[in-house]
């Protein structure tokens, strides 16, 4: 099999990683964090489903993902982040940014790469913002046996590595030829593939104490 074609089934399955790391603990839906992030990760492995078995709909379920995958990591950095006013403010703003982009530039029925950018922007900023707080309030035990630190580094590795990817999507496929579209698609897959290994780690040091056997659940 093609390089490129096991890193799209690789990237396809790559979602169950933390799903099963996720439905290994009954404990882990008592945290609000977690619970969150289950719903995104279920609504993702529906919609990737729903791509491969109907090709025609793969664009609308992409952009309705895309806006459904905002507001559900923006409603898990209202944990995280102090300041909900502005999350709520930026919120607002994408929807009518959403509005705006669907009715007079780009269609539902086109790949809205504007509105995926500025998802990313968006998130891409909240990452670094709840880097920043860590900086100012450390967790007591290391920051490596932190869960919200591996949610937060898997959502800012993947939008800030594919973020180039996101706003040239239109034009590369537009004007490029099928081997280029494949190896720079495959490069958005393999980092689909780390952000779901990260959100699994995020997952296992959820209810691991260290230095213990014990598990601690956090009610974040």
């Amino acid at each position: 099999m093609h390089f490129v074609n096991i890193l799209l089934f690789t990237s396809f399955f790559s979602i169950l990683i933390p799903i099963v790391f996720l439905l290994s603990k009954q404990q882990n839906f008592k945290i609000a964090l977690l619970k969150r992030l289950a719903f995104l990760l279920f609504i993702s492995a529906a919609s990737d489903l729903i791509t491969f078995l109907i090709h025609k709909l793969a664009i609308p379920v992409v952009n309705i993902y895309t806006t459904v995958e905002f507001f559900l990591l923006s409603y898990i950095y209202l944990l995280l982040l102090k300041k909900h006013i502005l999350i709520y403010l930026i919120a607002i703003f994408f929807i009518i940014f959403c509005m705006c982009n669907t009715i007079y530039f780009q269609p539902f029925y086109e790949f809205q790469s504007w509105t995926c950018t500025l998802e990313g922007l968006i998130l891409i900023c909240y990452a670094i913002w709840y880097y920043m707080q860590l900086m100012h309030a450390l967790p007591t035990v290391s920051v490596f046996r932190f869960y919200p630190f591996w949610i937060n580094t898997a959502v800012f590795y993947y939008f800030g590595a594919s973020f180039l990817l996101f706003i040239s999507r239109n034009y590369i496929f537009k004007t490029q030829t099928v081997e280029f579209i494949n190896m720079t698609w495959s490069f958005h897959n393999l980092n689909n593939i780390i952000k779901n290994i990260l959100f699994a780690i995020g997952i296992y040091y959820a209810g691991v104490k260290p230095g213990s056997n014990q598990k601690v659940y956090k009610y974040l």
